[in-house]
């Protein structure tokens, strides 16, 4: 092999790794995904959570699917983790799209997310609020546990379970049961009974 044709095969290996790792550091979903699934329950009914602290009372109040991209994970050591350890931020209609999504940044803190934009995002504040959530996840039981830590942030997935309030001894934690809403109880409270990632 020649010193031209070595050269030429050491810069086509170059220019592959590094198409490989543009790939790699971007595999996030980049396309339109639907609105949650929600149906309300015409009886609600009650569930016993099995939690680090002893068992508590849940109200399923709507079954609901969710699929969309994590744009946030957060775990928690506070009191409700003793059912709730993860808050999942997820983003649905056109957030994940590349167009929209490089524009807007996501936090989380205390069990509340923020958002910022910035620059000419295509979407208004009300369509980021109305199609994103910060989701209290409680886990049916371990398997799904391990499902929700294998998540990461950038992943599609969808979570399959129920809204739900929470009687904690120190006053119920009551799910949102509309999209719409914004501030101190906007978040949703889901059940997850399945996680299914994409």
């Amino acid at each position: 092999m020649s010193r031209l044709e070595k050269f030429l095969l050491i810069g086509i290996l170059v220019i592959a790794i590094l198409f490989g790792k543009s790939v790699m550091l971007d595999s996030q979903y980049h396309g339109f995904i639907e609105d949650p699934v929600q149906v309300n329950l015409a009886s609600p009914k009650s569930v016993t959570i099995a939690g680090k602290e002893g068992p508590l009372n849940a109200t399923l109040l709507a079954e609901y699917t969710v699929d969309g991209v994590v744009k946030g994970k957060q775990k928690y050591s506070d009191y409700p983790s003793q059912i709730s350890s993860y808050d999942f931020i997820m983003a649905w209609g056109d957030l994940p799209t590349k167009e929209v999504g490089n524009s807007i940044k996501y936090s989380q803190s205390v069990r509340w997310y923020y958002f910022r934009y910035f620059g000419d995002t295509p979407v208004s504040v009300d369509y980021i609020s109305n199609h994103s959530a910060n989701v209290h996840l409680i886990h049916q039981d371990e398997a799904v546990l391990r499902q929700i830590k294998s998540i990461d942030k950038g992943d599609r997935v969808i979570l399959h379970g129920y809204l739900v309030n929470v009687a904690f001894p120190e006053g119920p934690w009551k799910s949102s049961l509309s999209r719409s809403d914004t501030g101190n109880g906007a978040c949703e409270v889901m059940y997850v009974t399945a996680v299914s990632p994409l």
